[in-house]
């Protein structure tokens, strides 16, 4: 069964995902445009999935025979420029073919409404409500709508990249030399359209389209990223950037080769943006985020705001309480920028912080977290399990005798016991595939691992892996 949640839709090429499946909700997002009087224009991404170009034309294809002006990118793009779109466009809503991070033999559809955030609550129980309805979906001939002008092909990435630049205060010729690693993904011409812009010392790796992405999945992870590390540190880079197969999310290696993920660069840019910068506004963090977050803002007498997981709560949150960037682990949004998390509008201010500071990367975070008294140590891990609902049970009702005394329970989204020395482990289940995800987050590596393992050995005991 299709269901819309709010990174829309995916599935395994050629099951779920199918022509007919991305055709009827197609149909029923053309039906939600009509009914909510929205503009009638609709911009479509895709990356460089196997037939991600060709859904998008299928997508077109549904589109026009609705009435609906649909403009299909030129060229494959990073799902933030789909979602920028909407706020450049002034458009309701824009889809983007892709699964994100997902192994190679998914794809999917992502939605964005309004000023490019992830499909909104309203809109999703309008999905959930009316596409069990769609029995059957208008289409017209692809190229019979281009020749007449109701597909027009559009290339956004000079305004995308622009936009970028409007907030980054960076100058040309800048002394930093760098790695981007595009992961075999769609974020190829923005990176070099950015490089040209900035004159950058930047070299571009795994550019090549790949729909297999080496038979694995396109997430800048640590244990993915190896090869690419050992390439930095032998091209003595300031720093190596990477994102997913289709841009918002982020991993970085300083110049030493220490990983850094979304916890410390994006605390490091809301850091950087009140206290040199003079911004003002909140910082809007995940349930599964980073202490250090909270330090940072304790220490700018700064508000932080917390969310459930998922970047349209997150966007709601940045607009309601004023905020200047929004976060979770794997990446970061920045508000006057687009609604969505963006991996190259955090390249860029990688760029301004090194330039600002004069210093290598390692240690402008090291003196940051020093500053702020932050001196713990995080780490996630993902595994699937045979009986959901179960593990969710046995998490939300037991009383757990933990290593530490618990000190709280949250369970904003999934399970967080908080315990009495501020350190703490969350048990949730991922929202876009059936994994389970445990964070921790203490004050050493052996702690950490130590308070993993123990979770661990709790879903082992229920014969659940």
């Amino acid at each position: 069964m299709m269901k819309i949640g709010t990174s829309g839709f995916r599935g395994v090429i050629g099951e779920d995902f199918c022509k007919e499946n991305v055709c009827k909700i197609t149909q029923c997002l053309c039906d939600i445009l009509k009914k909510k009087n929205f503009k009638r224009e609709v911009v479509v991404g895709f990356d460089n999935r196997f037939l991600s170009e060709i859904f998008a034309k299928w997508i077109c294809e549904v589109l026009c025979a609705n009435g609906i002006l649909a403009k299909l990118t030129k060229t494959s793009v990073p799902s933030p420029l789909v979602s920028f779109s909407n706020k450049l466009l002034n458009n309701d809503l824009s889809v983007m073919i892709t699964a994100s991070h997902n192994p190679y033999y998914y794809n999917g559809l992502k939605i964005f409404s309004k000023n490019g955030q992830d499909l909104e609550s309203e809109l999703e129980k309008m999905f959930e409500k009316n596409l069990p309805k769609v029995k059957k979906f208008k289409f017209l001939d692809y190229d019979e709508c281009v020749k007449n002008g109701k597909v027009e092909i559009v290339s956004l990435v000079k305004e995308y990249v622009g936009n970028i630049l409007k907030f980054v205060k960076i100058k040309k010729n800048i002394k930093a030399k760098t790695l981007f690693n595009v992961m075999n993904g769609s974020s190829f011409e923005c990176v070099l359209e950015l490089k040209k812009q900035l004159k950058l010392d930047c070299q571009v790796t795994n550019e090549n389209r790949d729909v297999s992405f080496g038979f694995s999945a396109p997430i800048p992870n640590e244990e993915n990223l190896e090869v690419f590390k050992k390439l930095a540190l032998e091209k003595k880079a300031d720093f190596a950037f990477a994102t997913d197969g289709d841009g918002d999310r982020l991993a970085v290696f300083d110049e030493v080769g220490n990983y850094h993920n979304g916890n410390e660069i994006c605390s490091l840019i809301y850091y950087y943006l009140v206290k040199e910068r003079n911004e003002k506004g909140a910082f809007v963090k995940n349930f599964s985020f980073s202490i250090l977050a909270d330090k940072v803002c304790e220490n700018l007498k700064t508000k932080i705001i917390e969310t459930a997981i998922g970047f349209k709560h997150i966007a709601k949150a940045i607009t309601e309480n004023n905020g200047i960037i929004g976060a979770e682990n794997s990446g970061c949004e920045v508000a006057c920028h687009t609604s969505t998390k963006d991996g190259l509008v955090v390249f860029a201010m990688l760029l301004e912080i090194v330039e600002f500071y004069n210093k290598p990367l390692s240690k402008i975070i090291e003196d940051m977290k020093k500053e702020v008294g932050y001196n713990l140590v995080y780490k996630e891990i993902s595994f699937k399990v045979k009986d959901r609902k179960k593990v969710e049970i046995f998490f939300e009702n037991s009383n757990i005798n933990f290593p530490k005394k618990v000190f709280r329970i949250d369970k904003l989204d999934g399970v967080k016991f908080i315990f009495d020395d501020d350190t703490w482990v969350l048990v949730r289940f991922s929202g876009t595939e059936n994994l389970l995800r445990l964070v921790a987050e203490q004050k050493t590596k052996r702690e950490v691992e130590k308070m993993l393992n123990y979770v661990l050995e709790m879903v082992e005991k229920l014969g659940d892996l």
